[in-house]
């Protein structure tokens, strides 16, 4: 039919009249160096409150909505009077669609046709807001304010939309500190709080892994049992490959950035078979796997935070490092071979650990960072041995004894 009858986007006409709910497409592109398409849309802001709806129950983990702000009080006035925003860029995942993986052709008639209807039946569950939290917010409380008809009104405007669809989170991570990089940055530590739920989603298709937010749980109660906010700091700690850094120094928040963005992009690269898994999704299967192996006593160890960092940055600098990244994997796989074949036992040497780490001088040094760097220098020490010391000599080494 199409072959001979023009469709009403061909004639030029509003594909969307009869239709107000649905997305519309306007072009899709496919972004080579990401692996991933983007495709540039447009909404009501009934269905864009729809699809976004209980993003606000995450900001224990993003960035806090800004209340009361001048700014944000302009921009609800101005929305009231149709304004238009810059546009919002989501991450929508676990949508089956099958797009050409070559950027010609690629938003045809009806390839759109047929991505807006997989885009029509949208949950929220699916979608993560990437930028433009407070905006959201903002057409959220505006919608709240208006009533009646001038409510409805409001409701019918559309804003612009930009949907990357299932991408990796390595990918949507090197795509925001990479735009950040050039202009007044925002913090990395925000930035990784803003992507949090993406990574959470990717996280959890590993066997045996449970990952909570402060909303569902405060204490840890079995292995395998991670904390998003303490994954979010060792996936920074990973980034930045050191486990404690004072970014309020905007020289070091920079070099940070840079090392992170060259640490992300080799990761979006193809591997040779066989070759060893550098992500950080394969540490976090190591954290579960060792997690769920130690004894009830031991399980408090890998759900402290110090610990996270210390070990997610000793890993994150040795993948970096060539001479170090093989030992590094060797390394690993010897703890976890250890601790999986010998239960009961302590390869981790984690008696020693707390041991040291109680003797910390608190009148002097700040614990939590002192932990920080007593398990970072440890483990990297146990990487450049090639893992013919034991950890109970890495702890001695690490904390002067």
């Amino acid at each position: 039919m199409r072959a001979t009858v023009p469709s009403l986007r061909e004639l030029g006409c509003s594909f969307h009249v009869q239709r107000r709910e649905m997305i519309e497409i306007l072009s899709i592109d496919l972004d080579a160096r990401l692996g991933a398409h983007c495709i540039t849309a447009r909404c009501t802001y009934e269905e864009f409150l729809r699809i976004t709806h209980g993003a606000e129950e995450n900001l224990d983990i993003q960035r806090k909505i800004i209340r009361g702000r001048t700014a944000y009080a302009t921009l609800r006035a101005d929305l009231k009077r149709g304004c238009v925003l810059p546009p919002l860029v989501l991450a929508v995942q676990d949508v089956r669609l099958r797009l050409p993986d070559s950027a010609s052709r690629i938003d045809t008639p009806d390839i759109i046709d047929k991505t807006e209807e997989k885009l029509a039946g949208l949950d929220p569950s699916q979608v993560y807001i990437i930028d433009g939290l407070q905006r959201t917010n903002t057409i959220r409380q505006t919608a709240q304010e208006l009533q009646g008809a001038e409510r409805a009104e409001f409701l019918r405007r559309r804003v612009r939309l930009e949907l990357w669809v299932n991408i990796s989170f390595n990918a949507i991570s090197y795509r925001m500190l990479l735009l950040n990089a050039g202009q007044h940055p925002m913090p990395i530590k925000h930035q990784v709080e803003i992507l949090s739920m993406k990574l959470r989603a990717e996280l959890s298709s590993i066997p045996g892994i449970t990952i909570v937010t402060s909303l569902e749980a405060k204490r840890r109660v079995h292995s395998g049992q991670f904390h998003l906010s303490k994954i979010s700091q060792a996936f920074q700690a990973w980034l930045q490959g050191q486990p404690n850094v004072d970014l309020r120094n905007s020289v070091m928040e920079q070099l940070v950035a840079e090392s992170a963005i060259e640490t992300l992009g080799s990761s979006l690269g193809t591997k040779p078979a066989g070759a060893p898994k550098d992500s950080f999704k394969s540490l976090m299967e190591w954290f579960v796997a060792i997690d769920r192996r130690l004894p009830a006593e031991s399980m408090d160890f890998l759900g402290n935070e110090t610990v996270l960092q210390g070990i997610a940055a000793a890993v994150g600098a040795a993948e970096r490092n060539p001479s170090l990244a093989d030992r590094m994997h060797r390394g690993l796989e010897k703890l976890r071979g250890a601790v999986e074949s010998s239960p009961g036992t302590d390869p981790l040497a984690i008696q020693s650990f707390e041991e040291i780490r109680k003797g910390i001088d608190t009148a002097k040094r700040n614990v939590g960072q002192a932990t920080r760097d007593m398990v970072f220098r440890a483990f990297q020490e146990y990487f450049v041995m090639d893992g013919n010391k034991t950890m109970q000599e890495c702890w001695r080494f690490a904390g002067g004894t």
